[in-house]
Formats: structure tokens, sequence, C-alpha cells
């Protein structure tokens, strides 16, 4: 594919994921598309054959991008591999880093669109959630149990999902409030929380 090939398709990609978390995917036709992308119904299907195939695409091209800042928080915390608790400290505090210079409402995330209109995608689209959230769980999962901290009766993976829960839930109440300190805030939270266990 020639490289303005690669362009248009990532236009397509980047402009389809802002239309769904602003309209969920229903609420997304490929005319929205095309007026925000301002391209040919032709260069469209040149890159996607059907509304489908574009779920699939935009959900592969998203669970990429999450994937690339797993591996990008796990490297950059990787210094305090020696002091583990710190690590996984450091690890929520790259997330509140982040998440503190918002000046606007974080727009959400792809899999929640998923989670809410599960009819509009096909089974494939479930695995890569699935697959996503599980990969979050096992890198807090392994963060923790490096600390050596026994478990005591304190459920890692389920602490580990708060991380996601926290995230999730933090994106809708934001939204609803037009209040983009309030991931930020949830995340201190936790962070307060996991000090006190670890």
């Amino acid at each position: 594919m020639p490289k303005d090939g690669n362009k248009t398709k990532l236009k397509i990609l980047e402009e389809t994921l802002s239309l769904v978390l602003d309209n969920g995917f229903a609420g997304t036709s490929i005319d929205h598309i095309l007026a925000r992308t301002n391209i040919t119904k032709g260069a469209f299907f040149y890159h996607f054959k059907n509304k489908a195939d574009l779920a699939h695409k935009l959900m592969e091209h998203f669970a990429r991008k999450d994937m690339e800042t797993l591996e990008e928080v796990l490297a950059e915390t990787e210094q305090y591999q020696s002091e583990p608790v710190k690590r996984l400290l450091e690890f929520v505090q790259w997330f509140i880093d982040e998440m503190s210079g918002l000046d606007a409402p974080y727009p959400g995330c792809l899999y929640a669109s998923y989670v809410y209109e599960p009819e509009q995608f096909g089974p494939e689209i479930k695995n890569i959630v699935a697959d996503s959230t599980l990969a979050w769980r096992n890198a807090l999962v392994d963060l923790m149990k490096a600390t050596g901290k026994p478990d005591n009766g304190i459920d890692f993976e389920s602490l580990a999902d708060h991380f996601n829960v926290i995230m999730e839930g933090a994106f809708i109440i934001s939204k609803a409030l037009n209040d983009p300190k309030i991931i930020m805030k949830q995340l201190v939270h936790y962070k307060n929380y996991l000090e006190q266990i670890f």
C-alpha cells in the first residue's frame, strides 16, 4: 500500500475513534466519517470492506496503542526493578501525571463502547478486548507479586483489575461532571491504597 494510503487509513481510524467515543458505534455512520475525514466513499471502501471491517480494524488499532502504552510505562518504571514497591507505585504515578495534565475530560475508552454495544461488533472483537484487559491485569499482578508481599487474603487479580475499574469509571464521571481532574484524583486514592497494602 502506498505511503499516502497508510496516512489516509490512519486518519480514518483516528477520526472514527473520536466519533465513536462521542456518539457510540451505532451513532457513527459512514457518512459521518466521510464528512469528518473529507475523503470520498471510494477512498473509504478502498481501506475497509464495510462498517464491520472498520470496527474490527479500529479495535485492533486501539488495542495496539493501548498495549504500546502499557509497554512504555513498564519500560519507564524498569529503573525501579530493584525496588519493586516503588516500581508498582511509580506505575500508577505515571498515569496520575498523565491525567493531571488534562484540560478537558478524557474522551473515553473504545473497550467501553464494545461493552455498551456488543451487538454492533463480531465475536472476534470481544477477544481483543478480553486479551487487552488481561494484559493489564497480568502486568499489575506481576508488579504486585514482585514486591514479595504474601497475598494474606488479598486478591491480587482483583486489586489489579481495580486499576481499570477506576480508570473506566472515572472517564464516565469526569465527562458527566465536565471535570478533567476526577481521573487523577481517583488514581491518587488507588496509589494511596497500594501504599497502605504494600
